[in-house]
């Protein structure tokens, strides 16, 4: 400690210089690479100017790799998009150039590419998308009975490519099932519930405790009183050829589709009709325009709430326990707040964000702009109604059954949409909300015990409690099936969940990790949902946002000067980076030790991880 502020500052320069030093010149700096496929029908291209063909033209896709390349104001008012005034602009290109403050530099973290437009893998990610569109709409707590979902299995089960549970990807391999088909394929995302706890529970905001309801989407209006069924279809969207067409050129959505239709008991918000998350739609609808980093934020409020300790290596005792750090028993007589406490919980959950957004910006537009899932379900259409191609599309999308259902349910074999302007305009890969997800959690994870576990006292499940009747902003009326929360100790069937998940909660032991890897593969695959992300960006992009986490949270632990071993993290896979070759879901639950110089094993754990890392 000194008086003098010129030593505190200069204190200060240095601390932050040793961290500069070791992220941007101590550290390997990994290079992404493409597919290598760049032209307009393989690669992204909304709101560009189109062919008839819905392919964006040559010229206008030229002109968005040159705007890219030069980075100037002038490069980017020369890309070619629709020439309606009122037409949709581009998110942001211009952000993949940006630095960042703290942790790595966006550019050099690691991320594999995706599969490749005319690859097996990329078909079958299409034919998982085609399987979510036609059960969407079916409750969680229903999927062991419902016809769609076991369509989607049979569908999905041995299908060449495929990535998903029982797929290439999942170590425990076995044949797909109704308790599995949808899911995530890291630690807790299979086990219990389809949806984590923590996009459930009521988050505890002091004197006003917050419902995760959502609001409720229903099928456009007619004149009349709407028939519900268990739980209410939604609408589906960019299923006409025509319709489709405009949206991919840019033109507004209010003129070419209706706006989403909430269920609204008078226009009173406090009388919306509202139900929690029971379907693949609710979940599409809570992740449409929430602030990413925010399921995170309210899960690290409700953990603070139910009293989860945080890293036992922190200098304080918690619980009359001491300190885990060697040498030290941990201060008694204080409570962290700024470090290592809530605030600093809830403060580095938010500080993260830009920098993944950052990193996930850089690959969407400068390396890889892959097309969204409803371009490639456009080039599938248009070589259908001979509109254009044939494109290089891969046997298992030509072969597979699912896009035939799609066109007897819509008449096209459009991915049929849940969101009026289908994906935002920009490229699909990462996903930015599985990337700040990776980020959010993996900070959640290291600041908490992980290996706590999670009270089957505080578990909930939806149930049905009747139904609400509400007017419809097109006109009419509809009824739809409420829902309030049960502890799963007292329930045996649900709206939320099958019997089994249930039973599976209350028998499995299921960490806080585990609850945390849920809430980040719920986020990641969410908007899969929507039709707007294919299986890998939410999948790679975890493993994305887990690397810009880890490297921001080795500065944030440069701030205090006291004893601290460091934070253990069970990353997602069993390999730090995940994106190593080989490299699969962490089923050992094995750990890392992070601080500020140098990646290691926790003191007293044998870990199986292989760490890349070049300090180490």
């Amino acid at each position: 400690m000194t008086d003098d502020p010129h030593r505190r500052l200069q204190a200060a320069f240095l601390r932050r210089q040793r961290a500069a030093r070791h992220q941007l010149l101590d550290s390997a700096y990994r290079v992404d690479e493409s597919d290598g496929d760049d032209g307009p029908v393989t690669n992204y291209g909304k709101a560009l100017t189109h062919r008839d063909d819905g392919v964006p033209t040559a010229s206008a896709y030229a002109s968005l790799v040159d705007a890219l390349d030069a980075g100037t104001v002038d490069a980017y008012n020369a890309v070619e998009l629709d020439t309606d005034p009122e037409g949709r602009r581009l998110a942001e290109p211009p952000g993949s150039h940006a630095f960042e403050g703290m942790g790595a530099d966006p550019w050099a973290v690691d991320m594999a590419p995706p599969p490749a437009f005319a690859s097996s893998e990329m078909g079958a990610e299409l034919i998982e998308l085609y399987c979510r569109a036609l059960c969407r709409d079916v409750p969680f707590g229903a999927y062991g009975e419902d016809g769609a979902v076991v369509d989607a299995v049979t569908d999905l089960n041995g299908l060449a490519g495929y990535a998903g549970p029982a797929g290439t990807a999942d170590p425990r391999g076995g044949s797909l099932d109704t308790t599995r088909v949808f899911r995530g394929i890291v630690p807790g995302a299979a086990t219990g519930p389809h949806v984590s706890q923590l996009l459930w529970k009521d988050v505890p905001r002091g004197a006003i405790p917050q419902s995760q309801r959502v609001r409720v989407l229903a099928s456009e209006a007619a004149a009349g009183t709407g028939d519900a069924d268990v739980v209410g279809t939604g609408p589906d969207y960019l299923t006409d050829w025509n319709a489709w067409l405009r949206v991919q050129r840019g033109i507004p959505v209010g003129r070419t589709n209706p706006p989403p239709t909430l269920v609204d008991a008078g226009g009173d918000p406090d009388e919306a009709v509202t139900r929690h998350i029971v379907t693949g739609r609710d979940l599409a609808n809570k992740v449409r325009r929430q602030v990413p980093y925010l399921a995170s934020r309210d899960a690290a409020e409700i953990l603070l709430g139910m009293g989860v300790p945080f890293d036992r290596r922190i200098p304080y005792q918690q619980g009359g326990e001491a300190s885990a750090t060697a040498g030290t028993s941990g201060i008694r007589t204080a409570v962290p707040v700024v470090n290592f406490g809530a605030h600093d919980v809830l403060e580095s959950v938010v500080s993260v964000f830009d920098p993944a957004q950052t990193a996930a910006w850089y690959r969407k537009w400068l390396v890889h702009r892959r097309l969204r899932p409803e371009e490639y379900a456009g080039r599938l259409e248009a070589e259908r109604r001979g509109a254009g191609g044939p494109f290089d599309l891969p046997d298992n999308l030509h072969e597979s059954a699912t896009p035939s259902r799609v066109a007897d349910a819509h008449g096209t074999v459009l991915l049929p949409q849940a969101y009026t302007e289908g994906s935002p305009t920009h490229p699909s890969y990462p996903a930015g909300h599985s990337v700040v997800a990776g980020a959010t959690v993996t900070v959640l994870k290291a600041m908490f015990d992980g290996r706590y576990p999670f009270p089957v006292e505080e578990m909930v499940v939806p149930v049905a409690d009747g139904t609400a009747t509400g007017e419809l902003a097109g006109g009419g009326t509809t009824t739809v099936q409420s829902t309030r929360l049960a502890p799963v100790t007292e329930v045996s069937t649900a709206l939320g969940a099958t019997a089994d998940s249930i039973t599976e909660a209350r028998s499995e032991t299921i960490t806080v990790t585990d609850e945390l890897n849920k809430l980040a593969t719920n986020v990641a695959l969410g908007r899969n949902w929507a039709g707007i992300h294919y299986r890998s960006d939410g999948i790679e992009g975890l493993l994305l946002g887990e690397q810009v986490a880890v490297r921001y949270l080795q500065d944030h632990l440069r701030s205090t000067d006291l004893p601290f071993d460091g934070y253990r993290l069970e990353p997602f896979f069993d390999a730090y980076p995940g994106t190593a070759e080989g490299a699969g879901p962490n089923r050992g639950r094995d750990g890392i030790l992070l601080t500020p110089d140098r990646i290691t094993t926790p003191e007293g754990e044998s870990s199986a991880i292989d760490v890349d890392d070049p300090s180490r």
